[in-house]
């Protein structure tokens, strides 16, 4: 199971090392406000390219304590040029507010591609800084996108470079695989899944071939002697619990007399202890005692020896 769960995670590490997902799929800023958020339904009041209808739509916004800020792109048909963003630039300082400054076109890189830009913001000595704008237009092959960031709260207003950054980080957001780098990963990983199958084996062939010995079992000499007891126990005869009763005997009665017998209770005798085993005779003793038999044997022949000779003399005829 560990291992498992150690394969999955290298896995997913390799995984993820080998793709990049980006912060919001779709062309879409990447690193927007913190308090920003989406909705779609907002609108400015005029578009960089106004007289364009744009075929894409998307929007940013945050309200806080009054003050509007919001971030508007707009995607338009085909692939626009400087000149359209210089012609956009006129038509804005035509129909500027009052007291509106416009900063000069720039050309910079979004997405890793050529786009062109300028700043704008409104101020003056009575109200000082209203607001202030960055607008830039990303051009690709077939579309062409338009960031505007207009922003009114104090601390954007505080850091005009901060509306310059955010609109920088558009891009087209898509996961991105690298093969490569996928392949080279997953061979490392099948090198060592099979590096470690191969030690394993080899590990389980070294304990196979190791030879197993039996231990024999430490005897107890009181658990023999209880045993031994035990056996001895059950070999003994046992007498039977039973008892026999004899019949009531009665006689007739005598004349003169009322005599009545009892009946006897005869009683089974009780068995005899079973004979003790003798103990088993050690060597010495043997040896000890063939040789006081044979000095025992020896003094009764030299007794016979040492008897006195008897002459036997013949009776006398009678005749």
């Amino acid at each position: 199971m560990n291992r498992n769960l150690r394969t999955a995670t290298v896995l997913l590490i390799a995984t993820s090392a080998a793709c990049e997902v980006p912060n919001f799929e779709g062309p879409q800023v990447q690193t927007p406000p913190p308090a920003f958020f989406l909705q779609d339904e907002s609108y400015q009041q005029r578009r960089m390219f106004d007289h364009l209808d744009p075929i894409y739509h998307d929007a940013w916004v945050e309200t806080a304590d009054g003050h509007f800020s919001g971030i508007f792109i707009n995607g338009y048909s085909g692939t626009l040029e400087m000149e359209d963003v210089m012609a956009a630039q006129d038509s804005a300082r035509v129909h500027a507010a009052t007291f509106v400054r416009f900063g000069e076109i720039e050309s910079i890189t979004i997405d890793e591609r050529p786009a062109w830009a300028w700043a704008e913001i409104r101020q003056n000595q009575q109200i000082g800084v209203d607001w202030i704008a960055y607008r830039a237009m990303i051009p690709y092959d077939t579309i062409s996108y338009v960031v505007e960031f207009h922003g009114g709260e104090p601390g954007l207003k505080a850091k005009p470079d901060t509306l310059r950054t955010i609109v920088a980080s558009f891009g087209i957001g898509k996961t991105t695989w690298n093969y490569p780098l996928i392949a080279v990963l997953f061979g490392s990983l099948l090198l060592g899944v099979s590096v470690l199958r191969a030690r394993a084996q080899e590990r389980q062939r070294r304990l196979q071939g190791i030879a197993l010995k039996t231990i024999p079992k430490k005897e107890d000499p009181e658990a023999e002697a209880s045993a031994a007891e035990g056996a001895l126990r059950a070999d003994a005869p046992t007498a039977p619990a039973a008892t026999a009763s004899s019949g009531a005997a009665t006689s007739a009665p005598t004349p003169g007399t009322e005599a009545a017998t009892k009946p006897v209770e005869a009683t089974a005798p009780a068995p005899k202890p079973a004979p003790t085993p003798a103990e088993p005779e050690s060597i010495a003793a043997a040896v000890a005692r063939a040789a006081a038999e044979a000095e025992a044997a020896r003094k009764r022949s030299s007794a016979v020896q040492d008897l006195p000779d008897f002459e036997i003399e013949a009776a006398p005829d009678p005749d």
